[in-house]
């Protein structure tokens, strides 16, 4: 409630002083923006509708947060890889993703800052056919080098050019000593979930890199198994990453900088809670995510963990990134990422660092 409707109140509807102590009181329990006059507006996209990597938001929307954070939040998903472009026109504020899109859109010299980061694995994670690992005699269990030996001469599922799935497999060969162009076929696939399983129905892929439930429901019903749980049991490289992070266009910061800080806060939140009551973000997820019951449990303990605790930056994580998009970008004859491209120059940590202080 608002001090001039509370002033309003006192005049139109004569409330008793210990009315007035009530509403300070339960006032204060909120975000301090949580009282502001109005609620602005937010348009967010992402490339899926659901998944355990967009979570952070979907659970801010459904569980209350962004509301108590004084925002309201319209999300939507494209079925794309790649979002950044949809930061140019003036329909969406926030685009979800990973670093190295951002990275590469930024070289391009797209106009957009980043200002939060919720998920902390590397959440897309790799499977193939399980008759595939049998043969080679190898479990999600055996080394990462024999793994990673086991993707030559595969077609493996991914998102697309310059999506982070694209990047991983990508990443995985140079490891691994192949040309991902020679010695494994990479298939874009569309449609998100339903598009990969649909290709291993098919036979059109051997695997994919996606996230869950996806490589979920491929393990459990369609004869897949998982090459790499890149949350449970990634490659060493990846037990800290910076995998999802939102970014707005330069001129949204400017124009919206208020509700943006309501909407990290909101995201802060969501993941303070998915923390601190992860049986609530369970009850929340299992039906949101449509889960069969059969993989319901194994869903939950594979991903829950994935999550930052806030949704501050920092600089190491970014240089981190930055080193594994210049191994993916090389493997597709790329240029490596300019030494312009800095912390301060992609990223605006004033957001998430204000978004903390008011809730």
């Amino acid at each position: 409630m608002s001090f001039a409707n509370v002033k309003q109140g006192i005049w139109d509807m004569r409330i008793s002083r210990r009315s007035l102590i009530a509403t300070a009181a339960a006032g204060a329990a909120l975000p301090r923006f949580a009282i502001a006059q109005s609620m602005p507006e937010l348009t967010t996209i992402r490339s899926t509708a659901k998944s355990w990597i967009w979570m952070a938001e979907a659970y801010a929307i459904e569980g209350g947060f962004f509301a108590k954070a004084g925002v309201k939040v319209s999300a939507n998903a494209s079925s794309r890889g790649t979002n950044m472009t949809a930061l140019v026109g003036p329909s969406v504020d926030v685009e979800w993703g990973d670093p190295g899109e951002a990275m590469n859109a930024k070289k391009e010299n797209l106009k957009f800052r980043t200002i939060g980061q919720t998920v902390g694995k590397f959440g897309s994670h790799v499977v193939v056919k399980k008759e595939i690992l049998d043969k080679a005699g190898l479990t999600e269990a055996s080394p990462v080098e024999k793994k990673i030996a086991l993707l030559r001469g595969l077609r493996m599922g991914n998102t697309g050019p310059g999506g982070a799935p694209d990047n991983m497999l990508r990443w995985l060969a140079v490891k691994g000593g192949m040309d991902p162009n020679k010695d494994m076929r990479l298939v874009g696939i569309q449609g998100g979930g339903p598009g990969m399983i649909a290709g291993i129905e098919k036979g059109v892929i051997d695997g994919f890199c996606l996230s869950s439930p996806t490589a979920d429901i491929a393990a459990s019903k369609f004869g897949c198994a998982y090459l790499f749980q890149m949350v449970l049991n990634p490659p060493p490289e990846f037990t800290n990453y910076t995998y999802i992070i939102c970014n707005t266009a330069e001129k949204t910061l400017h124009d919206k900088r208020d509700a943006l800080v309501r909407y990290v806060a909101g995201l802060a939140l969501s993941l303070r809670a998915i923390k601190a009551e992860p049986d609530k973000f369970k009850a929340f997820a299992i039906p949101y995510l449509e889960l069969d019951a059969s993989i319901a449990e194994a869903a939950y303990a594979g991903n829950a963990t994935m999550y930052y605790g806030d949704p501050r930056l920092t600089e190491a994580q970014f240089a981190t990134n930055k080193m594994f998009i210049n191994i993916a970008n090389k493997s597709s004859g790329q240029d490596p990422m300019p030494e312009s491209l800095t912390f301060a120059s992609m990223y605006e940590p004033s957001i998430a660092e204000e978004a903390m202080k008011r809730i």
